[in-house]
């Protein structure tokens, strides 16, 4: 039994190394394949599937895919067919195995390999050490396998599961909780699906069990996302949910069909082998299974997308539902969802306040709407707060975006002094003036036009106000010399005036500091 341990363990550290590895190397590929594949149904399925082969981890997938929704670089719809797509991809570790992991000897290929690999790592060039990594993690996951092996060999006297033969209900269904226990413990259904192909290997179960143990594997996979989910943003849940339901719905018909599946399965690894092979079987299992359940989700994408909007509603604070904790482990995704919050910030900002000048008086839908827009100011500080930055392109777009909340905290200050009416009732025409920008603003950030565009005329805006300013103030003060108005109504105007620059400058620096982040954002997709 220590041995099995040992090997799971083996196995889940080199898992771990490989996939960090992989996605260190191919991380800013990875976002633009994501990105520029996933428009259809079937392309986002497809790029799902690679992605997950690439890095060995549906659950990195699974969390890339959640930020591009957040980001809104993915609509929901497709965030669907690409954890579709993961699912497929997932059954790769299942195929490495059999093809490799039981024809040779695995510990005389593992050691050399891990040994390479650490010394890359401590001695080669910056750029050379992440590969190091990646031969250590794959050195290790076959040195795991070799041990799970050895222990299956050995415990079979003391793990039994003749008691439990695959043909009744009750063993069926004890076959698949042991299955999603294994996941749920191991958290990592690789780990499981290479203790299940050692175990079939070393004749400790029989197919049908094995078989049923991989359904269960596949139910247990969607528990590490659930847990990830709660307390988490609308879409990560949505996303766990999606997982879920995809899996379990599979899972159910595969159970019903399950002896026409077993043919099916038969007959291609005859077909690929000349023979059936179970460890190969297995794995061609697990990629029907999948297939199987692609067939039946893709052509409904729709409905079931309807389905999981009403399970997971939104949130009460819409402005954050995009923060999602998980994605601060992914830096450059995560200052993305910042960005597009700290836009629907603003755009629900630049409504208030028109809903303010409208009014000519602070409503309780006012009061709410700020309350909302202080609380999402609140929320997207700590969520900057636990972002560390790992590339010169990403501390300079976090310190855009921490500029962009310093002024948009500024504005929050300025909107709640008591100025505010007054100056709509003292400086009515410029307000008027004001307003109408703030349409032309509201439609631009709404239709995802360009900043630079936004900030350039709010700096021209801001200049003819600090002008406007200058000029009126002097003939305030010159008027109340010449008593032709009283002190106390020109200190007032001349408050008013300094309330509205104020007003302005605010909301020019804070889209000039969002025109700076996608300038970046731009300078590093030509360079790339």
């Amino acid at each position: 039994m220590l041995t099995i341990f040992g090997g799971i363990g083996l196995f889940l550290l080199g898992m771990a190394m490989l996939t960090n590895g992989l996605k260190e190397i191919a991380g800013d590929a990875l976002k633009r394949w994501l990105n520029t594949f996933t428009k259809g149904r079937i392309s986002a399925v497809f790029s799902g599937a690679v992605m997950t082969l690439l890095v060995q981890s549906s659950t990195a997938t699974t969390l890339l895919t959640i930020g591009f929704v957040s980001a809104g670089l993915l609509t929901f719809m497709q965030s669907i067919g690409v954890i579709i797509g993961a699912n497929i991809g997932s059954t790769s570790t299942g195929w490495i195995i059999s093809l490799i992991g039981f024809k040779i000897s695995l510990q005389t290929m593992a050691l050399p390999i891990i040994g390479v690999g650490v010394f890359m790592s401590l001695i080669a060039p910056n750029d050379v050490k992440k590969f190091g990594g990646v031969l250590a993690g794959f050195g290790l996951l076959f040195l795991g396998i070799d041990l799970l092996q050895q222990g299956m060999g050995s415990a079979q006297e003391l793990i039994s599961f003749n008691a439990i033969p695959a043909d009744t209900f009750i063993s069926i269904f004890l076959l698949i909780v042991i299955g999603i226990v294994m996941t749920v413990i191991m958290q990592a259904s690789s780990a499981a699906m290479a203790a299940t192909l050692a175990a079939l290997f070393a004749g400790a179960i029989d197919f049908e069990q094995a078989a049923y143990l991989v359904i269960g594997q596949n139910i247990g996979t969607t528990a590490t996302a659930l847990f990830a989910a709660i307390g988490a943003s609308v879409s990560a849940k949505r996303t766990a949910m999606t997982h879920l339901l995809f899996n379990i719905i599979t899972a159910v018909i595969v159970t019903i069909i399950f002896p026409y599946f077993l043919q099916a399965t038969k007959w291609f690894t005859i077909l690929i082998a000349g023979e059936f092979e179970q460890t190969l079987g297995l794995a061609i299992f697990h990629t029907l299974f999948s297939l199987v359940g692609a067939c039946i989700f893709i052509p409904l994408m729709q409905p079931f997308a309807n389905l999981l909007m009403k399970i997971v509603p939104e949130r009460e604070n819409a402005l954050t539902r995009n923060l999602d904790d998980s994605l601060v482990a992914m830096p450059s995704v995560a200052i993305d969802v910042s960005f597009k919050t700290l836009r629907e910030i603003i755009i629900e900002l630049t409504k208030a306040l028109q809903r303010l000048i409208t009014m000519k008086k602070v409503t309780i839908e006012y009061e709410k709407k700020m309350l909302e827009v202080e609380e999402a100011i609140d929320t997207t500080r700590t969520f900057l707060d636990g972002i560390l930055v790992t590339s010169k392109r990403e501390r300079l777009k976090l310190i855009s975006i921490l500029h962009t909340l310093d002024h948009l905290t500024r504005l929050i200050k300025v909107l709640r002094e008591q100025q505010k009416v007054e100056a709509i009732y003292l400086q009515e025409k410029m307000m008027q003036q004001w307003q109408e920008i703030l349409t032309m603003i509201e439609d631009k950030i709404s239709q995802e036009e360009k900043m630079l565009d936004i900030s350039l005329l709010l700096e021209q805006t801001s200049q003819e106000m600090a002008q406007e300013r200058r000029n009126k103030r002097k003939q305030y003060f010159e008027r109340s010399v010449a008593n032709e108005t009283q002190l106390d109504l020109a200190v007032s105007k001349v408050e008013a005036l300094l309330w509205i620059d104020r007003l302005v400058y605010h909301y020019w620096r804070a889209t000039a500091r969002m025109a700076e982040f996608q300038s970046i954002n731009e300078d590093s997709n030509h360079k790339s």
